[in-house]
């Protein structure tokens, strides 16, 4: 529960408008934090009143986020205290700004992203595309732009979409293949200041309606510094205090791609073999923007794994992968925008469930359809990577020898080992018992699954009986590029893979 409360509603004037010391008249509230009592302009009084009811929606997505309040509370009570021992007799807007630049220095590594009072009333999340389309994928993301449109014109509040296109398709006036464009709904029913397109406009309609931001000269959008670049200008183009993460592109989890000819894990950008990006370098590209995402979605094959969910835990709080193929359609934007925009653990089981509601609906009107999603909380990944250590140690001369042929497979019959399932992975190596210490953590880890038991082709179809949400990669001695590269990777050793003394040369 809050501990501040309004005292006084309306106030008496400090100094007489006109006084002797020539000083403006001005209102002063009294509210009280942690017990004491504080002087602060009307002004200052209500954004802090808006910025701590803010902070409830803010925080709305973590399960301490009582504590989280609260803790803020104190630390704002304490910077006050500090403001009154200067002779501060009035706090005003500017002192408490100070007071949360303060806490945001101090409590960045405890409470990452705390919010300023400029924050407050402006729009809560704006959600980045960042779009590798320059290989067959180009016709499917370009339609991605189309849908994500739709799905703002029926949105109820106002939002803002960024859009970073790299494709063969040319966009705007210019002709770019290299260009940001921008969406801003009011909740109306208008973009861009303009009545939304019927969902059946065509698409180069909706092209047109985006406003240019900036456009690229050729440059390779796999790269990590280009990455890096496009993300902070796009950040720079929102005020909001709050940013989502929507990838499009072709991707082979965190390891060598399918080809075994190269390493890569995101995004295909051209033909050329170094025209690819690996995990680690898409981290720091995200981490360099030097604010923490809220959410990464993956429109994009095989990231639902352990190995990417924990490369990807300190750069965004939440992540929404498939541990499968994603079909080329990608993700269904039109029927959950509004979900991924609320920024809440709710909204993005919304949207996970859309997923595969979509291709519920796809395979029985007799299309090609199969799905895989889960939803993760990144600050739960680390526990559950202990566990898996833990279970990987204590039964490392069973994994030295292990045979993957009894477990789910997620990939197409007869294709890339890339991922097996978790869950049943523990279970295996515990005689067909799940681990409850494992099993406690993964239900932190993994807020939501779903997934398709029927599936056109059927090649795709998967046991729900035994799909956790989460994949991970078993070395296997027909697998030697991929095991000499795993070897390289920080999750080699928190795992406990480098503990295991396989019984084939590793």
């Amino acid at each position: 529960m809050k501990k501040w409360l309004f005292l006084l509603c309306t106030i008496a004037c400090l100094w007489a408008c006109g006084g002797d010391d020539g000083k403006k008249s001005t209102n002063v509230c009294i509210i009280v934090i942690n017990n004491m009592s504080y002087n602060v302009e009307e002004e200052a009084y209500n954004k802090l009143e808006a910025y701590l009811d803010y902070l409830k929606t803010y925080y709305s997505n973590e399960d301490n986020s009582e504590e989280i309040i609260e803790h803020l509370e104190q630390l704002l009570g304490e910077g006050m205290n500090d403001l009154l021992k200067d002779d501060e007799d009035v706090i005003s807007v500017s002192d408490i700004e100070v007071v949360l630049d303060d806490i945001k220095k101090q409590e960045n590594d405890i409470i990452p992203n705390v919010p300023t009072l400029d924050e407050v009333g402006k729009a809560p999340l704006t959600i980045l595309a960042y779009l590798v389309a320059n290989n067959n994928l180009d016709d499917d993301l370009l339609a991605n732009i189309g849908t994500m449109y739709d799905g703002l014109a029926t949105m109820d509040k106002a939002a803002t979409l960024l859009v970073y296109w790299d494709g063969k398709t040319t966009i705007g006036a210019n002709k770019s293949s290299h260009l940001i464009l921008k969406y801003e709904t009011d909740g109306k029913g208008n973009i861009n200041e303009k009545p939304a397109l019927d969902e059946e406009a065509p698409l180069d309609d909706v092209l047109e309606v985006g406003k240019v931001m900036k456009e690229y000269s050729a440059q390779l959008s796999t790269d990590k510094q280009v990455m890096a670049k496009v993300l902070k200008d796009m950040v720079g183009m929102t005020s909001s205090g709050r940013i989502g993460l929507v990838t499009g592109s072709h991707a082979s989890s965190w390891l060598n791609s399918i080809y075994l000819s190269r390493s890569r894990a995101f995004g295909q950008d051209g033909s050329g073999t170094d025209n690819t990006m690996l995990i680690s370098d898409m981290v720091e590209a995200m981490k360099s923007v030097g604010k923490r995402f809220d959410f990464v979605l993956f429109d994009a094959c095989f990231m639902g794994t352990a190995e990417v969910a924990y490369a990807f835990r300190d750069v965004a709080d939440y992540q929404i992968s498939s541990v499968m193929e994603v079909p080329a359609y990608g993700f269904p934007y039109d029927v959950f925008m509004d979900d991924l925009y609320k920024g809440t653990v709710e909204g993005y089981k919304e949207v996970c469930q859309a997923y595969i509601d979509f291709y519920s609906q796809r395979y029985k009107a007799g299309n090609q359809a199969w799905a895989t999603i889960a939803l993760m909380k990144s600050s739960e990944i680390q526990g559950l990577i202990n566990q898996v250590k833990a279970e990987i140690v204590e039964h490392k001369e069973a994994v030295a020898d292990y045979d993957v042929k009894q477990l789910q497979e997620y990939g197409r019959s007869g294709g890339p080992d890339i991922a097996y399932d978790l869950e049943q992975f523990m279970k295996d190596l515990n005689g067909d018992v799940v681990p409850a210490a494992f099993k406690a953590q993964l239900d932190k880890a993994v807020l939501h699954k779903g997934c398709l038991e029927t599936a056109r082709p059927s090649s795709y179809k998967v046991d729900a009986a035994n799909y956790c949400g989460l994949g991970i990669y078993i070395p296997i001695a027909s697998r030697s590029k991929w095991n000499d590269y795993f070897k390289t990777i920080d999750w080699y050793e928190v795992s406990g893979w480098s503990d295991v003394t396989f019984s084939w040369d590793f």
